[in-house]
């Protein structure tokens, strides 16, 4: 199962098409790599958004035109792809997580990245965007690559109160998400097999 030095591998050492092809494995079907909008509301205004695991860029069309500033995070050799790949554009990039860590944003957006976070590294995350954002944009897989539930371990965290969950899934139409079903946290929780979801995670220790 994939895991941060199998990532940091890939990024080092694969072409740019095979790095995409993963980032998509299980929510590709021929899809172009171009990023999804969200189909919930994002809060608002937004300053400042960090792009947790970035990979190669794929959500910073969508992401700098709702946000005046944009940090991405991933891996040192992701990072170094990344970099490579979107010269030009107005992102910060960054794989100082000890020093990003310490800064504040008004959002932290994480879209099909935790499922491939190792558990206790995801649980650190998590209580890290706790502290760093108020609010946490989630689209994630239900089931992670290390036999863990990502809704759970939101849940075990406590760090956050959670909205209405969105289950969706990709429309080879359009290219984008497509609404399958609303339901509480509790609920999304409580289903079994892999299922996607969308929703906002609101920090309850955030002074804002």
């Amino acid at each position: 199962m994939p895991g941060s030095a199998d990532w940091s591998s890939l990024a080092a050492s694969a072409d740019a098409d095979e790095i995409k092809e993963h980032i998509l494995t299980g929510f590709k079907n021929g899809k172009p790599f171009t990023p999804y909008t969200p189909t919930i509301p994002l809060p608002a205004p937004l300053g400042t958004i960090l792009d947790f695991g970035c990979g190669l860029g794929r959500n910073f069309p969508y992401l700098t035109s709702i946000a005046t500033n944009v940090v991405a995070y991933d891996l040192p050799p992701m990072i170094a792809r990344c970099r490579a790949l979107t010269a030009g554009q107005t992102v910060r990039l960054t794989d100082d997580w000890p020093g990003l860590r310490t800064e504040t944003f008004d959002l932290v957006y994480a879209s099909l990245v935790l499922q491939h976070v190792e558990t206790d590294a995801c649980r650190a995350s998590l209580n890290d965007f706790a502290r760093m954002a108020p609010s946490v944009y989630l689209l994630t897989r239900t089931d992670g690559d290390f036999d863990q539930n990502i809704l759970d371990l939101v849940a075990e965290s406590r760090a956050f109160a959670v909205d209405d969950c969105v289950e969706v899934e990709h429309d080879p139409a359009t290219h984008q998400l497509r609404v399958l079903s609303r339901a509480s946290f509790a609920d999304a929780r409580a289903q079994r097999g892999s299922r996607h979801y969308e929703m906002v995670l609101r920090s309850r220790s955030h002074p804002r």
